[in-house]
């Protein structure tokens, strides 16, 4: 009889244990104080700190939103300032160059004046020059011309010359021709 028991003890555990019947009420009580336990660890543990994680970055994500617009803004300000600026500087330097220009052309207008009036006072120093030149030459060429008269008449002819009146006629007449130019 040992031996009947035994065969089918060795029958028994030879199948699926899930299939056992006697093990139901354990696997049962088991799997309920499993399914408790994991529901409580979920809702006291790991919930809570998913929901703490979600709100924290919620918060996190806030807190970024609110510094990149605050961001955006001091960079729109600073952008403002520097148009500003730049625009202040356009300003100036046009001022500057204008300023510039215009010294400039006082400044060639100036040069341009002393350079006129140096020509000037020249080209009058020049003029004097030539007048006093003139003068000198159309004295010469009247003194040679009186010359030669005096010795072309007494050469050619047996006349007395009189330098006076010879002269007088030399002057009149180079006056003369002289008016005519």
């Amino acid at each position: 009889m040992n031996s009947y028991f035994a065969a089918q003890a060795n029958e028994a555990k030879a199948g699926l244990p899930q299939l056992d019947f006697n093990t139901y009420p354990s696997l049962i009580f088991w799997s309920v104080v499993s399914l408790i336990m994991g529901y409580l660890l979920m809702k006291y543990l790991v919930t809570p700190n998913i929901r703490s994680i979600l709100n924290s970055r919620e918060t996190n994500i806030q807190n970024d939103l609110v510094k990149a617009k605050s961001s955006s803004q001091e960079t729109e300000k600073i952008k403002e300032n520097i148009i500003k600026s730049q625009t202040e500087l356009k300003l100036r330097s046009q001022l500057i160059v204008n300023k510039a220009l215009s010294e400039t052309k006082q400044t060639i207008e100036k040069k341009e004046k002393d350079i006129n009036q140096k020509l000037n006072e020249k080209v009058v120093k020049a003029e004097k020059q030539i007048m006093d030149t003139q003068k000198l030459v159309i004295n010469e060429v009247i003194n040679n011309a009186e010359e030669l008269t005096a010795t072309v008449i007494q050469n050619l002819t047996n006349l007395k010359y009189d330098k006076i009146d010879g002269k007088k006629a030399i002057s009149t007449v180079s006056k003369n021709i002289l008016m005519e130019k």
